[in-house]
């Protein structure tokens, strides 16, 4: 006779949109790899990168979902975003990323 297990998972949703502030995406050509939820500027060829230390004040926007380098990314703009979802790089707080996000219309709480 076979014996049968039940399996368990359990998943802890992640909330990322913090209110009703209208969000606006954009495309771009990913020139690296991007996680879901990471700030991102404009590399010197042009393509979508998430920010670096020296580039985290020209922040154009947050990746709505995770690109590989070459592929096609989709940021927000504009919008309003729980803080605690965005995916900071390494070496960059929150906090340090905060006005710059603000001065482009991104709120984050």
């Amino acid at each position: 006779m076979s014996e049968y297990a039940v399996e368990t998972r359990s998943t802890t949703p992640k909330n990322f949109f913090a209110g009703e502030f209208p969000t606006v995406p954009e495309t771009g050509t990913a020139g690296a790899v991007i996680a879901e939820y990471t700030p991102v500027t404009t590399g010197s060829d042009g393509k979508i990168v998430p920010i670096a230390a020296e580039t985290k004040d020209a922040v154009i926007g947050i990746a709505a979902a995770a690109a590989g380098k070459e592929e096609p990314v989709v940021y927000y703009m504009t919008g309003e975003f729980f803080a605690d979802a965005i995916n900071v790089p390494a070496g960059i707080t929150i906090a340090e990323v905060k006005a710059a996000c603000r001065k482009i219309s991104i709120f984050l709480k």
